[in-house]
């Protein structure tokens, strides 16, 4: 009897892991642009809640506001005030400047906003935020991403990426994986105190990867996954754009199957 039940525990195991190793979901861009949210945040600016409220908003939006893909990339550069942001990476610090030169802003700051590398401050008002997506998802898309999302384990995830552009060009690819439903409690720096909550955060950030002098590329990518993340609130975030003036081209999100 022992070994029986032993024996039906081992299949039901093998039987899980083959499930999570075949969880394998596609997405593809449609013909026209979708628009790339970059907010730029740090949980050390007391500035910054309520900017992170917005983005976690666009999620819960009964009427969805346009072809959007949003991330939130959290910059390192506050934390010597006193509260060191676990969610910050200095390649995002590196990845902020880079567009505000591109973006002709006039430099960095937090909260800061990018719409498909433009620095904007549509944030702020719903209507401008509204109209700048609207003129973008009108444009006609000059790069097809396609996605294909496999689990294969609990530690990883395998990223099939295929990317043509409908031009050739100095373009490159990132890809991004990101978390929602995230929760900090703050014990120091400006927003001591705080319970705060975030959508949209970037947790790896892979790229700049170069597409072919043809405009297409074919690549595989595997994202290991930390313990503590949750496979039910990650995506995984692609977009192309032109490494000489900062244009995106296109973005992609695409979820994890679920079981």
């Amino acid at each position: 009897m022992k070994q029986q039940s032993l024996l039906t525990a081992l299949c039901a195991i093998v039987f899980a892991s083959n499930a999570i190793a075949q969880q394998q979901c596609s997405a593809v861009s449609g013909p026209q642009t979708n628009a790339l949210v970059e907010l730029y945040t740090s949980e050390g600016c007391s500035s910054c809640p309520p900017a992170d409220q917005w983005l976690s908003r666009l999620k819960n939006q009964s009427k969805p506001i346009g072809n959007i893909v949003p991330i939130a990339l959290h910059v390192d550069y506050w934390d010597y005030i006193g509260w060191k942001d676990n969610f910050a990476n200095p390649e995002f610090a590196n990845r902020q400047r880079e567009m505000a030169t591109t973006g002709h802003a006039r430099g960095v700051y937090t909260p800061q906003l990018a719409i498909n590398g433009q620095d904007t401050r549509s944030w702020l008002s719903d209507a401008r935020f509204k109209s700048e997506v609207a003129s973008i998802n009108r444009m006609p898309a000059k790069a097809e991403i396609r996605l294909t999302v496999n689990v294969q384990t609990a530690k990883s995830v395998q990223v099939a990426t295929n990317i043509k552009t409908a031009e050739a060009g100095p373009f490159v690819y990132y890809l991004a994986l990101q978390e929602n439903n995230l929760q900090s409690t703050v014990n120091a720096g400006e927003n001591r105190g705080e319970l705060l909550h975030h959508d949209y955060v970037v947790r790896q950030w892979l790229g700049p990867f170069k597409v072919g002098a043809d405009g297409k590329i074919n690549e595989s990518h595997d994202i290991q996954l930390q313990p503590g993340w949750k496979q039910r609130d990650l995506n995984v975030v692609a977009f192309v754009q032109n490494s000489a003036t900062g244009e995106i081209l296109q973005g992609l999100v695409s979820g994890f199957c679920e079981d």
